[in-house]
């Protein structure tokens, strides 16, 4: 890999410089490079670790483990299937390589990504406003499994024709008009502001029920066990989506922004995509089962991987333990004499 620090102008590959846009930096590009290849291994596994959770609890309901798959999976699918691309985009950057990764590449990439970022937060959003609810009136009927996958199926549908609304914009160049703008802000409003805004009154509300729960003393023990339950649960949830506030409202800030130049949506870009690896890690360890089973799992392995020696044989450790009586009272005798 020749990669160089002296990158030019005319070193334009993928056509990601505008007119007299200055070029990425090469130190930029090396460290977005290596930001992919963390996002490949640790989101990948992260993710696979928080759906084995989700899937061995005995405890969620189906209809909750199919909500929150629709947060991971998703998750995993960037880390898997569109950072590896991302990547191959860095390097191509780096070495200034035409043939690296092909347009229609990145295009499909890039409505997959479309696809499955969105997927997520509006998942994350409807486990917060299912949880709210539940919370909220715990002896009304729950939504059902039909009902949650005709949700899941609506949201899903949503994202794909987004994705494929700004792909038909790309390929025929729509996206240079200045209407483009006004619609894009207004799609990302609706795919992410939105979202976000009801996820945080819905969590409000959750933390708002259950302090209240704790608060009244005249309450039985199997509601209070009830809301403490409830409490580990939310948590879990809740620090996911803090880590989706932290890492996001950047990148919010850069799309409100307007256009930018490159280098500025790789740093945006590079901060907003760590919540895929961070959001999982959250979620277990912030339930307080899910890392107990997990610490154990670990140990089970690391037990399996390094056993422990052989025991020795009784009878050896017989004959060893007479003959260390009979050297220690032979230097006892020694010592007398």
């Amino acid at each position: 890999m020749n990669a160089t620090d002296n990158q030019t102008r005319e070193c334009n590959p993928l056509g990601v410089y505008g007119p007299g846009e200055p070029p990425v930096p090469a130190s930029l590009l090396w460290a977005a490079l290596v930001h992919c290849f963390c996002l490949i291994v640790i989101g990948t596994l992260g993710n696979a670790l928080a759906l084995w959770c989700v899937v061995t609890c005995r405890q969620t309901r189906r209809e909750v483990k199919v909500l929150l798959f629709s947060v991971f999976l998703p998750a995993l699918l960037v880390c898997l299937v569109t950072r590896p691309v991302i990547a191959e985009v860095r390097i191509a950057l780096l070495t200034c390589d035409l043939h690296r990764v092909s347009k229609r590449v990145l295009k499909a990439n890039s409505v997959v990504y479309v696809f499955l970022a969105q997927t997520e937060v509006a998942s994350i959003a409807a486990v917060a406003v299912t949880r709210a609810v539940s919370v909220w009136a715990p002896h009304k009927p729950k939504l059902g499994l039909r009902g949650t996958v005709v949700l899941l199926t609506v949201i899903c549908v949503y994202a794909a024709l987004t994705g494929m609304v700004l792909l038909r914009m790309e390929a025929t160049g729509a996206l240079d008009e200045a209407w483009a703008d006004t619609l894009i802000t207004t799609l990302y409003f609706l795919d992410a502001t939105v979202p976000a805004l009801v996820t945080t009154v819905a969590y409000a509300l959750i933390v708002f029920v259950i302090q209240r729960n704790k608060r009244r003393l005249a309450a039985s023990q199997c509601q209070a066990r009830e809301a403490t339950m409830m409490d580990h649960a939310t948590r879990a949830m809740l620090a996911v989506f803090i880590s989706n506030l932290i890492f996001g409202i950047p990148h919010s800030i850069h799309h409100l922004m307007g256009k930018q130049p490159h280098y500025m949506k790789v740093i945006f870009h590079v901060l907003f995509s760590t919540h895929f690896m961070v959001d999982p890690l959250a979620f277990v360890w912030f339930n307080s089962g899910y890392r107990r089973r997990v610490g154990a799992k670990i140990m089970r392995v690391t037990q399996a991987i390094s056993p422990l020696p052989s025991s020795v044989h009784p009878e050896s450790a017989s004959n060893h333990d007479h003959h260390h009586q009979h050297s220690s009272k032979h230097k006892q005798e020694e010592v007398k004499i």
